[in-house]
């Protein structure tokens, strides 16, 4: 059984979380959305994960999910954002995330995000915002139901 964990983002919240991921699930492999498209045959279990701006997950993530919606359900599939804005994360899921991916999803999380006032994200600043707890639990119930 291997994993994607493919991501979109413009601070960098999205990429730090998907290297904490595959840290904890094995067999697993990390691909950002600008720099490569996956062959999504090739997997058996795919985490999607993007920032969030304006309310809405990073586009080339949105335009993903509904180009590959089709063999998207055909996986195991997880979701998770970046959203520095915690009341929002409800109505930018409903807004970014097609319904039969929603439907289909073991989990669509939130674990927080980088404010504006952040970027560029300094070495010091890293995770900051990031609920890193959340992506431990997040990846654990990922491999429960693997």
């Amino acid at each position: 059984m291997k994993t994607l964990i493919i991501y979109g983002t413009k601070s960098g919240a999205s990429k730090e979380c998907a290297e904490r991921l595959y840290k904890e699930i094995s067999n697993s492999i990390i691909i950002d959305i600008d720099q490569e498209s996956p062959v999504i045959d090739e997997y058996t279990h795919i985490i999607v994960g993007a920032g969030v701006r304006n309310d809405k997950m990073y586009k080339p993530i949105r335009d993903f999910l509904k180009k590959n919606q089709t063999v998207l359900l055909t996986k195991m599939i997880a979701c998770y954002l970046c959203n520095s804005k915690p009341k929002t994360t409800e109505d930018v899921i409903i807004a970014s995330i097609p319904e039969a991916i929603r439907e289909k999803a073991i989990a669509i999380v939130s674990f927080g995000g980088y404010k504006p006032s952040w970027v560029p994200v300094s070495e010091e600043n890293k995770l900051k915002g990031i609920d890193l707890e959340k992506i431990s639990a997040f990846a654990q119930h990922f491999l429960q139901k693997k």
